[in-house]
Formats: C-alpha cells, structure tokens, sequence
C-alpha cells in the first residue's frame, strides 16, 4: 500500500537515504498526487512587498545586465516595470511567515529535521528562470503550477564557468545530460553541486524545499569562537623546556609540537562542549520573524484552556532539537539549551502538532513552565479548529 505521506513515490525512505541522499538526483512523477498550490502568484507577489521577507527578482533580460537581480522589499512600481517574459520573483522562509504551509516541509521529516533550512516559493513568468548553476545544499524543487522544464549535468563545474557582473553563480556554459517537463506535484531531488537549469512554459510556480549546508569554515571558527569566549587569559603559550637555538629565528619542529597540544586541547571529538554548542548553533534560525501571540498567558491551566478550542503546535519559525546522554538530555530551541526529562523531549519533538495532555502527564514543574513561556515566545502557537 502506498504511504501518501511519503513523497518519494515506490522509493523508500530508506532506500533513497541509501542510494540517492547527497549522491544523484531523482525525478518523482507526483510526489504530491494531485497537488494545488496553496498560495497565489498575487500573494507571493504582496509577500515580497514586505520589509521584513526575504524576497529577489532575477531578469534573464531587460535589466542593466543579463541576470540582473533586484532585491527586495518590492512595491507596484517594480511589477509594473517587469518585462512579459524572462523573468523570476524568489521568496524564502515561507513557512516562517505562513505556518499553515508548514506541512509541505513536514514531509521531509525522515530528514533530520534540524538539517532543514526553508521552504522557497518562485514564480516564473513565461521563460523564467534563474539560469543554469550549482547548490551547495540539498533541495527538493516541488512543482506548484504550470509547468517548467528542468535540465541537469552531474559533470563537475569549471571554476571560470561563470557569468561575469552578477552575484548569482550562473553558469557561462551548460549542456543538458537529462531533461524533464514537470506538471503540479511533480518533484526533482538535486544533491549539492549537481548543475541544474529550470525553464517556465508559461507562468509557473515551483516550491524549494532545501537543507542547510553549513561550511567547514563555519562549523570550525564559531566552535573556536564558542570554546574561547571564557577562558582566562592567563592561559598562554608556554615553552618551560626550551633549549638554547643555533638560529634565534627559526622556528623549530618542538614549537608548533607545544601548539598542536594545545589545538588538542579543544578540538578533541570529546570535547564536553561540542554537544551543547552544536545544537545551539543548528537550532539557531537565521530569520528574524515575530511570532508572538496578542495576549500571554500565566500558567498550563491557561495553556489547556486555550487547546481546548483548537491544536497547539510548534512554529515553523522556530526549530526544536534533542539530544539524549546517559546522565541528561538537552533540549535546543532557537539557539538556546533546556535540560529536561528525555521523554519529555521526545514528546515535544515527535511531531509539529503538540500533544498537551501527552506532555503535563509526564512534565515536571520547570517543563510546565517552559511549555508557557515558549507560548509567550511564539514559538509554539494556537490554532483555532
């Protein structure tokens, strides 16, 4: 029986972690059977008008060069100046904004879910497209409305193969390999660095739903940055066993010995603040987006009361991680740590709609506490039924 949750079609969640993840793309046909657009070319379009969304217009033509971008926030005047074709608007972190689009992401949960970066939505008018480049993340492109065409080449990219004066990585020359027209619920995987070009037939809308991909040098200098922050500074070079040099410059072999010992010291796999800095850091959402609720509460009783009328759930705005150990188990939301019980953790987490009976049943007094005060934060919320 087919899972209609799954949106990899026949294949297995565990099959495509195994043979496709970050290895080769794939094209599902109707991922999403029967799939509408939750959201209007008009409302993307009023969307990228805000301050606050992080919104772009990529023209292939007409602009002061070719792939001119043109950053948002948007207004009339910059609609109205767009050309009938070649042309594409991109909106990111729609599931911050419009959490009633959050289950689109939730399909992707065999994912880890704190790998997730956000939902993109694009409308393409006819010939549309961002050109012909490279991701350096993962990204499920779902196809919303009309159609596009995608072409893709898994050979490796020449570093000169790149269109001058844009700060988009568009590719100077590409040759397609393989090619597909996509309908509504159609989807294509693309793994990091696979080159890929999509093409409007007409107005199109595509949905992104992509994964972080956090760079070696970022991962290194804020561990540095987060494990240095406190020590005393009274803790120094030292070199108690030097000897007397023939060469008062050199530097010898037994210095940089002094100083690797001390790398170790912090870069070890072990070290008993990588955990914790780890899920801060994955849990820390990169968009400033305000979610809290009219009016606060005071307490749990307030809490129920208020799901007695609807479903409380955790804000896509927000992201939720755990880790267990043998002596504790941390919580991570949004940069910050909780110690808490781990069934209480698991129960949080499982899924996006919060079970709250679930959760007071096994809650100790802080929990019952940090349930309200995530409430006041709005990064859990109400939803009437």
């Amino acid at each position: 029986m087919t899972d209609t949750n799954n949106p990899l079609g026949s294949i297995s969640q565990q099959t495509f972690m195994e043979e496709y993840w970050q290895k080769k793309p794939l094209l599902v046909r109707q991922a999403f059977s029967n799939f509408k657009s939750p959201i209007s070319a008009d409302e993307l379009a009023g969307l990228a008008c805000e301050d606050e969304v992080n919104s772009r217009i990529v023209m292939e033509k007409d602009g002061e060069h070719p792939w001119f971008p043109i950053f948002g926030p948007m207004n009339d005047e910059t609609y109205s100046s767009m050309p009938e074709s070649h042309w594409t608007l991109v909106v990111n972190d729609l599931e911050k904004y419009l959490p009633e689009l959050s289950w689109i992401i939730d399909r992707f949960r065999f994912i880890p879910e704190w790998r997730l970066d956000d939902l993109m939505i694009s409308y393409a008018a006819d010939q549309g497209s961002v050109g012909p480049h490279i991701d350096l993340y993962d990204v499920f492109i779902l196809q919303g409305q009309g159609q596009r065409r995608w072409q893709i080449n898994t050979r490796p990219v020449a570093n000169g193969n790149q269109v001058k004066d844009t700060p988009l990585r568009i590719q100077k020359e590409f040759q397609a390999e393989e090619e597909w027209i996509v309908e509504p619920g159609d989807m294509l995987y693309m793994p990091p660095g696979v080159s890929h070009h999509g093409v409007s037939l007409g107005e199109s809308l595509s949905f992104s739903i992509g994964f972080r991909a956090t760079s070696h040098a970022d991962l290194v200098n804020e561990f540095i940055s987060h494990i240095t922050q406190n020590l005393s500074p009274q803790l120094t070079y030292r070199d108690p066993d030097q000897r007397i040099q023939q060469h008062p410059n050199e530097i010898r072999q037994d210095a940089l010995e002094r100083v690797t010992e001390i790398f170790k010291q912090y870069l070890k796999p072990d070290h008993p603040e990588l955990q914790r800095w780890f899920g801060c850091y994955m849990s820390d959402t990169k968009a400033s987006v305000s979610t809290e609720p009219e009016e606060g509460i005071n307490s749990i009783e307030e809490l129920k009361e208020l799901t007695s009328a609807g479903t409380l759930s955790r804000h896509p705005a927000s992201r939720f991680a755990f880790a267990q150990n043998k002596d504790n188990t941390l919580l991570f939301i949004d940069g910050e740590d909780y110690e808490v019980n781990p069934d209480f953790a698991k129960a949080l987490c499982k899924q996006r709609q919060i079970d709250l009976d679930e959760l007071t049943a096994i809650a100790d007094k802080d929990e019952l506490q940090l349930m309200v005060d995530l409430y006041n934060d709005g990064k859990i919320y109400f939803e009437c039924d």
